[in-house]
């Protein structure tokens, strides 16, 4: 009895050490399919993150761009603001002016100043054409002066002096 005892025991050893083992290697083999799952989702998760940088690096690259769009915009636009600035402050000028000449002309007796003065302006105008006509013809003078035949009294066989005219009276028979 010891030995069929011992054999039983040998027995019950081996069915438990086999199913020990069995254990072991569902373990074994479970272990091994996640790690082979979780390999998979690290590659997963590592073309994903080559995706998203590669995804990051063109959103930069836009960013940048964006940026020196905007930068550009915003100098066009201080520099349009400034000339605004100046057509304000000469429209306001304009509109000054304008009020003045209106409130001028609007009164009887400023407009006959005004036409006044026009007239004036009109008359300096053609006097000062009149003087640039005479410097010019003083100017073509002298150059014909100095072309001229250096004071002989004939050129090309004509007189240059002023002629003279003989009237002569004959009876008439």
């Amino acid at each position: 009895m010891k030995k069929a005892i011992i054999k039983i025991g040998l027995i019950s050893l081996i069915l438990l050490l086999i199913s020990v083992s069995v254990w072991l290697a569902i373990e074994f083999n479970q272990k091994r399919l996640d790690i082979e799952n979780l390999q998979a989702g690290l590659s997963l998760e590592r073309s994903l993150k080559a995706a998203m940088q590669k995804e990051l690096s063109s959103t930069k690259d836009e960013l940048d761009k964006v940026k020196t769009e905007l930068e550009n915009t915003q100098k066009q636009l201080n520099e349009v603001n400034k000339k605004f600035a100046v057509a304000e402050g000469n429209n306001a000028k304009l509109t000054e002016e304008k009020k003045a000449l209106e409130a001028r002309l609007h009164s009887l007796k400023e407009l006959k100043q005004a036409i006044r003065q026009v007239k004036q302006e009109m008359w300096q105008e053609r006097y000062q054409q009149l003087l640039a006509k005479k410097e010019m013809q003083k100017q073509i003078d002298a150059y014909k002066l100095a072309k001229g035949n250096r004071g002989f009294l004939l050129k090309d066989s004509k007189p240059t002096y002023k002629p003279t005219v003989k009237i002569e009276v004959r009876p008439g028979y």
